[in-house]
């Protein structure tokens, strides 16, 4: 019944026919349940990393001496291969690690003098990915020395933890994934005011779950979801005070409003794709996700 007074509504403003072909939902009006914003537990998005049990006795551990701690191997996990550089690489406390999104990977292994043996990196650089600085590495030298580097500015020297130490830590510990489990940007838009419309969501194939925040640039807030449909003619998010169309087709979005009834208000949709820029727009710009860490120049 709601497809149908949704249809002839549409129909009214002209707008029938559209699409949501990004999605590729062709089938009947569907309405989700959404999950009010705070009630989420942060852990409920963390996934255990798959394959722990044989990579943990080959982890080393160094610490800034300040509960922080960088867990990676310094061995080649498949010898005669490609690998020069540890990886995954790790970061966190003595409680948990996640595994810290890399990009631009350097190394040299030191040569095996019997058969059999493991190669052990002897040197590497590995870039850290992070929406809030443009560069983040981690740098070990051959005579030992590793350090992490932010932005070029602050550099840290990691001093290793006894292998006993380290072993015992590893068997306690719990070790994630990538700690980005929200940080899926669903859609960005704003009015000629300077108010700025977002939404995120779960990344893909986990569970629908939707997130929206209004407000202007660096004081955006989460907004109480009453609703949710979604369906082959587009999006509706609605709130308390108003609600927010998406409408598309078969070419993309085709238009954004907010409102309600009658009295809908065009948004101006922000293009997003993942570059740094963009990142660093909805991290620090709008101020998403400030209290949320991510690796180690969160941290140091």
């Amino acid at each position: 019944m709601f497809a149908n007074i949704f249809a002839k509504r549409l129909l009214r403003l002209g707008l029938l026919g559209v699409g949501l072909a990004v999605f590729s939902l062709l089938g009947a009006c569907r309405s989700v349940a959404p999950t009010a914003f705070p009630q989420e537990s942060e852990e409920e998005g963390w996934k255990p990393y798959e394959g722990m049990e044989a990579l943990r006795s080959k982890l080393s551990l160094y610490t800034d001496g300040k509960g922080h701690y960088l867990a990676l191997p310094e061995t080649n996990p498949k010898p005669g291969s490609t690998y020069n550089y540890p990886d995954p690489i790790f970061w966190g406390t003595e409680r948990m690690f996640f595994s810290q999104r890399t990009h631009g990977r350097s190394g040299t292994i030191k040569p095996r003098e019997n058969e059999g043996e493991p190669e052990v990196f002897l040197s590497f650089e590995v870039t850290l990915w992070n929406p809030r600085i443009q560069s983040g590495t981690v740098v070990k030298k051959e005579n030992g020395e590793l350090s992490i580097s932010c932005e070029e500015k602050r550099k840290t020297l990691l001093k290793p933890v006894p292998a006993e130490e380290a072993k015992a830590f590893a068997e306690k510990a719990q070790f994630y994934t990538e700690r980005w489990y929200r940080m899926n940007p669903h859609l960005t838009a704003r009015d000629d005011t300077g108010t700025y419309y977002y939404i995120d969501r779960y990344p893909p194939n986990q569970k629908e779950n939707f997130r929206l925040f209004i407000g202007k640039r660096g004081a955006l807030k989460p907004v109480k979801l009453n609703n949710i449909v979604r369906d082959s003619a587009g999006e509706i998010f609605a709130t308390p005070s108003g609600s927010l169309y998406v409408d598309s087709n078969a070419r993309g979005i085709q238009g954004i409003y907010w409102g309600s009834g009658e009295k809908k208000q065009a948004l101006v949709q922000i293009p997003f794709s993942g570059t740094y820029k963009e990142l660093s727009f909805l991290w620090d710009d709008l101020g998403l996700y400030a209290n949320q860490k991510l690796g180690p120049c969160d941290d140091i």
